[in-house]
């Protein structure tokens, strides 16, 4: 399974993130949107990605030496404690801080956010990419097994006691933040699109989750995947969520 970045690419270039420039990635992940925010800054720019999961940190390290991303440094650090990390970088080191679908899983986004400011040079970028699904799905024909698909994965983000609703969230989140909010964009998840995975990869690669989260087992996960491709149309549209990408600025 494989995604399609560009669309996360224009929202962050159309917010500011250009070649050249300092990047702290909270929340970085398996290196996904790292090896995007390597490729966007280029070799005079950098970025340092902070995550609290070891394990996808060193699946992070695989993939950016593979691509001999030589600008990236990868830290393990728990984002809702204080930004120890960052102690021996001198303040006014970065010249962004953004991450994708982050926010959504911290107890204190603001919080978390304001305790960062110091490393961020003034006028400095605020960029994130977060997701609402309280407002989908949207279809205008039956797709009972798209819909199936969508309330499992709405439980599990339930039961992991994640904001389904951050996207709206981000302007007061910023603001509370100390930041200048300046703009938000919203957009469509449209199932097939190729910008993201299809519902039935999505269930398989959260498989695990969903199992930990007691919403389905790893056979039910299977089962309906394939009633997904059954049911799957190109002349049928179904909007799975909304994306949003929010911008501040340091003052």
């Amino acid at each position: 399974m494989k995604r399609d970045n560009s669309t996360t690419q224009r929202l962050f270039e159309q917010s500011g993130i250009a070649e050249g420039m300092s990047v702290l990635e909270l929340g970085c992940g398996p290196g996904e949107v790292t090896e995007l925010l390597s490729e966007i800054v280029g070799p005079s720019g950098s970025v340092l990605g902070v995550d609290r999961s070891e394990e996808v940190l060193s699946s992070a390290r695989e993939r950016l030496e593979r691509i001999g991303a030589e600008n990236v440094r990868l830290i393990c650090a728990d984002l809702e404690g204080a930004p120890d990390y960052l102690n021996d970088l001198e303040y006014s080191s970065f010249d962004v801080v953004t991450g994708r679908r982050v926010l959504m899983y911290l107890t204190h986004p603001g919080h978390v956010i304001a305790g960062l400011l110091p490393w961020l040079r003034q006028g400095g970028l605020v960029v994130f990419e977060e997701a609402d699904t309280t407002i989908c799905p949207g279809r205008v024909v039956a797709m009972p097994a798209h819909d199936k698909a969508v309330a499992w994965l709405h439980r599990m983000l339930e039961e992991e006691g994640v904001n389904r609703s951050m996207g709206f969230h981000l302007p007061a989140t910023l603001s509370t933040a100390g930041l200048q909010f300046e703009r938000i964009w919203a957009e469509a998840v449209i199932e097939g699109q190729g910008d993201q995975y299809s519902l039935g990869e999505l269930l398989q690669l959260l498989s695990p989750r969903l199992e930990s989260a007691g919403v389905a087992t790893t056979s039910e996960v299977e089962t309906l995947a394939a009633q997904i491709d059954i049911e799957s149309d190109p002349s049928n549209i179904f909007v799975s969520g909304m994306r949003f990408c929010a911008r501040a600025r340091k003052l």
